[in-house]
């Protein structure tokens, strides 16, 4: 399998589903220290929007297993929309924080006009080639309200991709990589405004060393080790988390 097979709506969803899938989801991928940075930071950035813009209804875009979902505080009431009916019965029963879970396509939201405040999603936009990217903006477009805040992640090209090319069987499904000020133009493109980029694994390459290297000896050393290079400035990381308004 090649990183530009898994990339259409149907594949995608297809790869993402299934009760097995579902219930190893967040045990696979997001047990090492690295993986559980990442979650933290995004888990903390929605936390933080959501404090800024108090959203009456927010609105959750492909939360698989409720990965983010179970960690967030909702200032109101959350939506959680998802494809496959592993994920969402996994997602039920491990959130508490009283997130609606409802069956859907992203490809086709089934909210009317201008229903939520806010809306993100992560793990999600960054698969698809730019059609399905542009289909995707204009589906969540029309659900924000003017204004309404929309977060998700996207992948640096000047860090990931020479680790891809270096390694493609590592990365199966596709992910759009991107240049900065593409990433921008993007999403002017897609009626969003006031974007904003924060840094996520800063230094991957050395954290990923240590949690290659150091981890298997000294679990708590590596976790320093990865948090202290995460905390150091940089302007560079392996991902951004974006946050951005619908104009």
């Amino acid at each position: 399998m090649t990183t530009a097979q898994l990339c259409t709506e149907t594949e995608i969803q297809s790869a993402y589903s299934g009760e097995r899938m579902a219930a190893s989801y967040v045990a696979n991928r997001f047990q090492s220290e690295l993986n559980r940075l990442l979650h933290e930071r995004q888990v903390a950035a929605v936390n933080h929007v959501m404090s800024e813009v108090r959203p009456q209804r927010a609105l959750e875009i492909a939360p698989g297993p409720g990965r983010v979902t179970r960690d967030v505080r909702p200032a109101n009431q959350l939506t959680c929309l998802e494809f496959n009916e592993g994920m969402i019965e996994e997602g039920r029963r491990s959130c508490g924080n009283g997130a609606e879970f409802v069956q859907g396509n992203a490809f086709e939201l089934p909210f009317e006009p201008g229903t939520f405040d806010f809306t993100y999603t992560l793990r999600f936009i960054r698969h698809f080639h730019d059609d399905d990217r542009s289909r995707l903006y204009a589906q969540i477009a029309s659900v924000l309200k003017p204004g309404g805040t929309l977060v998700f992640d996207a992948v640096n090209e000047r860090q990931s991709k020479p680790l891809r090319d270096a390694n493609p069987e590592s990365y199966p499904v596709y992910d759009v990589l991107y240049r900065e000020a593409d990433l921008r133009s993007e999403l002017t493109a897609a009626g969003f405004t006031d974007v904003r980029l924060e840094v996520v694994q800063k230094r991957y390459r050395w954290q990923y060393v240590s949690e290659t290297l150091i981890a298997p000896r000294s679990r708590a050393l590596n976790r320093l080790i990865v948090r202290g290079l995460e905390a150091l400035p940089a302007r560079d990381g392996l991902e951004w988390i974006v946050t951005c308004r619908r104009a």
